[in-house]
């Protein structure tokens, strides 16, 4: 009997460690990992009554462009990551809700649109990965833009200010005119021409310019300078205010990809 006890009291105490052990070694809610590319669409799921936190692999929130509703959002800007809790104590522990929609602006220059479950679960860790964000693509492109931007601005604020800008011929017109255009010179440099133009004042003007001609509008300008031959694409395009012309019109400056040598002289 003794032994028999003994047996079962051993096979028990056993079980119960096993039991236990197994207790300790359930593993928790997995981290969700959502691959993405740039202008992603995502879907995770997040508690309804915990705190939840949102991180990106080798990138960092910079901003959220929307707040959730019934969501508090945390960022912490020294890491980047973003954390949402509920802006209110929910009702019970197995509350849930409606689907709501987080927009994210990273570091890199990527966006991404979250959509976001709240279910009844412990807190959730988050994910997003995005390979590209490993390599600086996105921040490459991204500082190549603002460089050629700032380089417009700077020729039209030269050419605006009468200002000579260093690598930048400036060749006088002949007083060309093409459809209530005259062209009065040009600013040649290696990237860019800056082509100064006054465009005639029409009986009626309003705020966005119209000159006479078949076209209208800044778009129906950019369209007739690139129609000239041998202007080319127009990058940036500066009216100044009725009146600034020689002759009583609008002085105007087209910035073009470098035109061959001799276009619109």
């Amino acid at each position: 009997m003794t032994h028999t006890l003994r047996r079962h009291g051993l096979a028990a105490l056993a079980a119960a460690h096993l039991v236990f052990m197994g207790a300790l070694a359930a593993p928790a809610m997995a981290m969700q990992i959502l691959d993405a590319a740039d202008h992603a669409e995502l879907v995770a799921e997040i508690s309804a009554t915990g705190v939840n936190r949102i991180v990106l692999a080798g990138d960092r929130i910079a901003k959220v462009v929307r707040t959730p509703a019934g969501f508090a959002v945390e960022h912490d800007a020294r890491s980047g990551d973003l954390y949402l809790r509920p802006s209110a104590p929910a009702a019970s522990a197995d509350a849930a809700g409606e689907p709501i929609t987080l927009f994210i602006g990273t570091e890199k220059g990527f966006t991404y649109r979250l959509t976001l479950t709240p279910a009844a679960r412990d807190s959730a860790q988050i994910l997003i990965r995005n390979a590209r964000a490993a390599d600086g693509t996105a921040a490459a492109a991204r500082s190549a833009v603002d460089t050629h931007i700032a380089a417009l601005v700077r020729l039209v604020r030269a050419v605006a200010r009468r200002e000579p800008l260093p690598g930048h011929a400036i060749e006088a017109g002949v007083g060309r005119s093409v459809d209530g255009l005259t062209f009065v010179e040009t600013w040649r440099g290696l990237r860019f021409a800056a082509l100064v133009f006054e465009a005639a004042r029409p009986a009626s003007e309003d705020a966005d310019g119209v000159w006479p001609g078949h076209r209208s509008g800044l778009a129906g300008l950019a369209g007739t300078i690139e129609a000239l031959p041998g202007a080319g694409r127009v990058a940036a395009l500066w009216l100044a205010a009725p009146g600034t012309g020689p002759s009583g019109g609008r002085l105007g400056v087209a910035v073009t990809e470098t035109a061959p040598a001799g276009a619109l002289r």
